[in-house]
C-alpha cells in the first residue's frame, strides 16, 4: 500500500477488510481484530483517522521499531497471525496501518483464549459453531482441484499450452508426454477430467487471463525495473497463467541480464549475471507455492545491482530461511504441484533450491538468500559476474556437492571456517558437516585442517589458493596469522601466567605448534616449572630460564 492507495481507502465505507480507529489499539485489541479481519477475508486497520465520513487524519505518536515488533509478536503469540505495521505520512501527521492475511483455507483464526471472531459490516462478533463447521469443510476441496465452470477449449490459452511443452523440454521432462495432443497431456499432468472439466490448477497454468481473474483475483504477477530503491523506468503485469508469466518475465529479466564470456580453446562458455536455469526455479517457486487466497502479487524487481523475487504466503510445514536448502517441499495445493512435479520442474524431494544453490555456486557467486515475513516470501540473488577461477575449480571437481560448494564459496571470502559454522551454513548437522570438510581435506585436498579438539578449523589448501590466482593472500594470511597469535598471547601473559593446555586453548594449536610458536617469540617468554605444573610467563629482564627449560645467561 502506498499514500495513494491510503487516501482512496479512507473516502470509502467501512468493511468486514477495513477498519478505522481515531488511535493505536492494545496489543489484545490488535489481537482480536486481525483475528476478525482475518477470519473475513484480511484486510487493514487503519488507526489514526475518525471512523465516520468524511474522514479526517487524528495523528498517532510514533512507536520506536522495538515497540512495533513487540506489537507484531503479541499478535504473533495471541493469535498465531503474523501482521504488518507500518507508518504513513500525511500532512496532518502519521498514521499507523495494520495489514491482516485472510486466513489459510479450511482453518479459521482465532486467539489464545478461544475466541473465534469474524468482521461482519462494521461490527466484530463471534464466530457460530455452523460458521465454524463450514470454514473447516473448505479443506475438503484444494482450491487447484475445484473444477472451473464451462468448457476447457475456451478456458485454454494456446500461448499457455506452448509455453508448457517449451517448459517440459527444457525440464528434460518425457519427450512423448510433451508430444500428447492438448487433452491427453492435460489429462497426464492431472488438471483435466473427462466428467468435471478444466481444474484451478489447469487454469492457472495454461488458462486465459479473463478466467484467471473472474476465478482468482489475486492470481497476478507484477514487474518493474527499478534504478533505485524507490524509483523505476520500466512496469509489466497482468492475470496470466504461470506458463505465459514465465516466459514474458524471464525476457524482462534476461533483456537486463548481461552475459560474461570466458575464452577457451574450442568453446567460449556464456555466463548471464542471473543464471536462466536459477532464475526459473526461482520464478516456478513463487507461482507454485504463493498463496492465492491471499491479497497480493508475485512481485519481480529488477535492480542495478540484484533481483528480488516476493509472493504472498508464508513459508509451511517447518521450513525457514535457514533450512530452505535441504528442507523437503511442502505443497501448498497438491494439484498444481503434482502437475508441475509431472512437467519435472519441482518434485517432492526438494531439487529445485539445490538446483538454485549449484546454479550460483559453481559460477563462483553469492547463493540466494531468503525471507519471511510470515505471510510473504522474498528471495535476493545479487547481480554477480561469473568467476572464472572458481568455476574451473568447480568444473575439474563435479563430485562435489552443494555443502561442499557452499564451504568453498565461503572460504573464497572469509580466512577457515569451523565444523560448527559449516552445519549452520549448510544447515546440517555437526557429524555431517565434520564428514565433508574431512572429504574436502583427505579426499579431494581442497581445504587443509589446523588446531585440535573443539578448535579444529578449515581453511582453502594452497592448491586451492594457486588455482584461483590468489597464493599471495595464502601467504599473506599465514603470516598475519601467525603474528597476530603471538600479539595475543603475550597480552594475555602481560596479565596471567599460562599454563601449555591454555595456550592451545588460545591458540587453536596442537601441542607441538605451540612450542613451536613459543620458541619463535624467543626471549619475551620463559617456561617455569615441571610437568603438569609447568607455565609460560613473560621473560624478567637480566635472564632466566629458556623454553627448554636450561638456564641461560643473561
Amino acid at each position: 500500500m502506498n499514500r495513494e492507495e491510503l487516501m482512496l481507502l479512507m473516502k470509502g465505507n467501512e468493511s468486514p477488510s477495513v477498519e478505522f480507529k481515531p488511535a493505536i489499539l492494545s496489543r489484545k485489541e490488535l489481537a482480536e481484530y486481525a483475528v476478525g479481519i482475518g477470519n473475513a477475508g484480511g484486510g487493514y486497520l487503519v488507526m489514526g483517522t475518525s471512523d465516520k465520513r468524511p474522514r479526517r487524519i487524528l495523528p498517532v505518536d510514533r512507536l520506536s521499531e522495538a515497540e512495533i515488533q513487540r506489537m507484531r509478536e503479541s499478535v504473533a503469540d495471541a493469535a498465531q497471525i503474523h501482521i504488518s505495521l507500518e507508518y504513513f505520512e500525511m500532512p496532518e501527521g502519521a498514521v499507523f496501518v495494520a495489514r491482516i492475511p485472510a486466513r489459510p483455507r479450511g482453518i479459521p483464526f482465532h486467539t489464545r483464549d478461544g475466541k473465534y471472531l469474524i468482521r461482519l459490516g462494521e461490527d466484530l462478533r463471534g464466530l457460530t459453531l455452523p460458521e465454524l463447521d463450514a470454514i473447516r469443510q473448505e479443506a475438503g476441496v484444494e482450491f487447484t482441484a475445484q473444477p472451473v465452470p464451462g468448457d476447457w477449449q475456451g478456458l485454454v490459452r494456446p500461448a499457455g499450452m506452448e509455453g508448457l511443452r517449451a517448459l517440459m523440454q527444457e525440464a528434460h521432462a518425457p519427450a512423448d508426454l510433451a508430444k500428447l495432443p492438448d487433452a491427453d497431456l492435460l489429462r497426464a499432468l492431472g488438471v483435466l477430467d473427462d466428467a468435471i472439466g478444466l481444474s484451478m490448477a489447469g487454469l492457472l497454468l495454461v488458462g486465459v487471463s479473463d478466467a484467471i481473474r473472474a476465478s482468482a483475483s489475486h492470481a497476478q504477477w507484477q514487474f518493474f525495473r527499478m534504478l533505485s530503491d524507490t524509483d523505476y523506468d520500466q512496469a509489466d503485469g497482468g492475470h496470466d497463467c504461470i506458463t505465459v508469466a514465465l516466459r514474458r518475465l524471464r525476457d524482462l529479466i534476461n533483456a537486463s541480464n548481461p552475459i560474461v564470456t570466458f575464452k577457451g580453446d574450442l568453446v567460449h562458455p556464456e555466463f548471464p549475471r542471473y543464471p536462466h536455469v536459477a532464475v526459473r526455479e526461482l520464478l516456478v517457486n513463487a507461482f507454485v507455492h504463493r498463496d492465492y487466497h491471499a491479497h497480493g502479487t508475485v512481485f519481480v524487481k529488477l535492480y542495478p545491482n540484484r533481483l528480488e523475487i516476493s509472493n504472498p504466503g508464508g513459508f509451511l510445514g517447518g521450513i525457514t530461511p535457514e533450512n530452505i536448502l535441504h528442507h523437503a517441499s511442502e505443497a501448498r495445493y497438491d494439484t498444481l504441484f503434482g502437475a508441475v512435479t509431472r512437467m519435472r520442474l519441482a518434485n517432492a524431494a526438494n531439487l529445485g533450491v539445490p538446483r538454485i544453490f549449484r546454479e550460483c555456486l559453481c559460477e563462483g557467486k553469492e547463493p540466494p538468500g531468503y525471507w519471511t515475513s510470515g505471510q510473504s516470501v522474498r528471495v535476493t540473488v545479487r547481480g554477480q559476474d561469473a568467476r572464472r577461477e572458481f568455476f574451473e575449480l568447480a568444473k575439474n571437481h563435479p563430485e562435489l556437492d552443494v555443502d561442499e560448494l557452499l564451504v568453498l564459496h565461503y572460504l573464497t571470502r572469509h580466512r577457515e571456517i569451523s565444523a560448527r559454522h559449516a552445519a549452520d551454513l549448510c544447515a546440517r548437522s555437526l557429524s555431517d558437516a565434520s564428514e565433508f570438510l574431512s572429504r574436502l581435506v583427505a579426499k579431494y585436498r581442497l581445504l587443509e585442517a589446523g588446531g585440535t579438539g573443539k578448535g579444529r578449523y578449515y581453511r582453502l589448501s594452497r592448491s586451492v589458493y594457486e588455482k584461483l590466482g590468489t597464493l599471495a593472500e595464502y601467504e599473506v594470511d599465514k603470516r598475519l596469522s601467525r603474528e597476530h597469535v603471538k600479539a595475543r598471547v603475550l597480552a594475555v601473559l602481560a596479565e596471567r601466567s599460562l599454563s601449555n593446555a591454555q595456550v592451545r586453548e588460545i591458540t587453536q594449536m596442537s601441542r607441538k605448534q605451540v612450542f613451536d610458536l613459543m620458541r619463535s617469540i624467543g626471549s619475551s617468554v620463559e617456561l617455569t616449572g615441571k610437568g603438569r605444573g609447568s607455565r609460560w610467563v613473560l621473560r624478567k629482564k637480566g635472564g632466566g630460564e629458556s623454553i627448554t627449560g636450561k638456564e641461560t645467561t643473561p
